[in-house]
């Protein structure tokens, strides 16, 4: 692999760390109070424009590049997913402020934690993005059983929110924040079912 090429999965390698800034922040946005959670948001802000520049850094280098590791239509789609990735988590935290969501339930905060873990488990992974090799496999596995286990846990919180929640505009905020949690999940399992499907063409 040419030096180009290599910078190319260097800067993937780049931007996926923003994924687990991002995911701690969120983190910390819903354990925090309502106050609190605007001044958190800002960061997640500042973390998500970095992303922004981080994708167009490696946009850019591909561009750039005349030899590339993989299919260039596969790296631009990969590092696309990983800053959508990105923006579904800062707009997880927008919900919350945005609706003013008071404390999350316990169900919510688990989605939350399989979204730190999806980050740190795919940050480490895109380390590793220079040699699809069978030990790559454990990555998009495990994403896989982190989403089933998210969607459990989603369907389980949205029937209980229904049961237990008797003022529907409630119901509605809450269900807002919820959804884009979910929807952060299934996005970091799209981004490792493309990696696997790199692998499968590569191999």
């Amino acid at each position: 692999m040419f030096n180009s090429g290599k910078l190319v999965l260097k800067l993937i390698a780049d931007q996926a760390k923003l994924l687990v800034d991002a995911a701690q922040v969120l983190t910390k946005v819903a354990n925090a109070t309502p106050e609190e959670r605007v001044e958190l948001n800002k960061q997640l802000h500042e973390v998500e424009n970095r992303a922004d520049e981080a994708s167009h850094k490696v946009q850019h280098q591909i561009n750039q590049s005349f030899v590339l590791p993989y299919d260039r239509i596969d790296l631009f789609a990969l590092t696309s997913m990983i800053d959508d990735c990105v923006d579904l988590i800062d707009e997880s935290g927008d919900n919350m402020v945005l609706y003013k969501a008071g404390a999350l339930p316990e169900e919510a905060l688990k989605l939350v934690e399989i979204i730190e873990k999806c980050a740190q488990r795919t940050a480490e992974a895109m380390t590793r993005l220079h040699k699809l090799d069978d030990a790559m496999r454990s990555y998009w596995v495990g994403i896989n059983e982190l989403e089933n286990h998210g969607d459990t846990i989603y369907r389980s919180l949205i029937s209980k929110l229904f049961d237990d929640e008797t003022d529907p505009m409630a119901v509605l905020k809450m269900k807002f924040v919820i959804d884009r949690l979910e929807s952060a999940i299934d996005r970091f399992e799209n981004l490792a079912g493309l990696v696997e499907t790199i692998a499968v063409k590569e191999s």
